[in-house]
């Protein structure tokens, strides 16, 4: 096989880096943009910063149109929340490691535990017995509720999708409908969202209590809205990439695991 290129990011790629060679696979750290020696590209997750430039740690803004066109035909790039236009490009083939279903869910779980050390660390309050509102009742949403209410947080749960405000209320979590938040947001002491859409408008920001603290998840278009955050003098916390951030070596593992899965089926099996 030929050697596999981990483009030099965040300490995840480290930790893929050395996963793939423990496991025998021939990757190395690449610190420059000459790929034509290579078949296999990993990039960083999510591939590309303020959607323009590509994620790696030796350049700034190396703008992400000029890495592709610097690619050669036949070359397998792996990364995350790969940019759906991108895969236009025919000479190429685009693995997104967030299109694997077990990684996302593990991926949501270290979201979760990492999660704590952000409250911990930007409330004065416990967990235990504050009032919770999580936004979105996917993957991270379901572990968010979980960890939490473990920590005997009260957790109530917003999602538009109706079969998921059923799992919750399941689970004992409050579940409540769009049109009712109006009329519970002022109670809650932790806002979490984990859309990446905004949900909602100028009346639910004038409506949160100035001690409340928000917490954004999602990613890029965000949930909140910043400018009305600021306008109404609340709270604020972006946790980007909490996996990457508080559990390196477990998320660099996950993901070097599933380019594994990617590179048997394909080298091995000729698929």
């Amino acid at each position: 096989m030929k050697p596999i290129a981990v483009l030099s990011g965040d300490k995840r790629q480290d930790y893929i880096n050395q996963y793939l060679n423990q496991h025998g696979y021939p990757a190395y750290l690449k610190t420059t943009m000459d790929f034509n020696q290579d078949k296999y590209i990993i990039c960083s997750t999510p591939l590309c910063k303020k959607g323009k430039y590509i994620n790696c740690d030796f350049y700034s803004s190396f703008p992400i149109e000029t890495f592709i066109n610097l690619l050669k035909p036949n070359q397998i790039i792996f990364g995350g929340s790969i940019p759906r236009e991108l895969y236009a490009v025919n000479k190429i083939k685009l693995i997104d490691v967030l299109d694997n279903e077990n990684l996302v869910w593990n991926n949501s779980v270290l979201t979760a535990e990492g999660l704590i050390a952000y409250i911990i660390n930007n409330t004065d309050f416990t967990i235990n017995n504050a009032k919770i509102l999580i936004l979105g009742f996917g993957k991270c949403g379901t572990n968010i509720a979980r960890v939490l209410a473990a920590l005997s947080g009260r957790i109530s749960v917003y999602d538009h999708t109706a079969i998921h405000l059923t799992q919750a209320r399941a689970l004992g979590y409050e579940g409540i409908e769009e049109k009712d938040i109006i009329h519970h947001i002022h109670k809650f002491d932790i806002i979490i969202n984990t859309v990446p859409k905004e949900i909602f408008h100028e009346i639910h920001y004038s409506r949160i209590k100035k001690d409340c603290s928000l917490f954004e998840i999602a990613s890029s278009p965000y949930g909140f809205n910043k400018d009305l955050a600021n306008k109404y003098r609340l709270s604020l916390i972006t946790c980007p990439g909490i996996p990457g951030a508080t559990a390196p070596k477990t998320a660099g593992e996950l993901i070097a695991k599933s380019i594994i899965s990617y590179l048997e089926r394909t080298e091995i099996n000729g698929s």
